[in-house]
């Protein structure tokens, strides 16, 4: 059974396992969602559990979107763009940063077919990098 986890700290409110268990049980697939409350100094264990593929993805929240970077071997565009990791898997035998958020806010602005040429806008909310 593969294993996937979100970290943070906190993580207790986090209901990730509960929509990512919901579509692992609907689609069949072997597979467990968790949460593990981290400290920092735990990170470095978090990625030796991924390139030993006994955790086989790891979100990334609150506070170490930014912490985790260091101890990984890979980042793509995304995440070397915006120095924030959000996702973290094994590519290549590499354990490899990946952001989301651009492509998921890109893709939401588009479902929306909302056309965001000249218009000015207001980001509400600090995130997971603001220090």
């Amino acid at each position: 059974m593969k294993k996937y986890l979100v970290i943070g700290n906190p993580i207790q409110h986090s209901l990730s396992p509960l929509l990512q268990n919901y579509w692992i049980k609907k689609n069949n697939i072997n597979a467990i969602y968790e949460k593990e409350k981290l400290e920092k100094e735990d990170l470095k264990n978090i990625i030796s559990k991924v390139k030993d593929k006994k955790i086989h993805g790891v979100n990334v929240t609150v506070p170490f979107k930014k912490d985790i970077i260091h101890h990984l071997e890979e980042l793509t565009p995304e995440a070397k763009n915006t120095q924030s990791v959000n996702t973290i898997y094994l590519n290549d035998n590499k354990v490899t940063g990946h952001n989301t958020d651009i492509d998921g806010f890109r893709l939401a602005i588009q479902d929306t077919k909302f056309d965001v040429s000249k218009k000015h806008i207001l980001i509400v909310g600090a995130g997971g990098v603001v220090p």
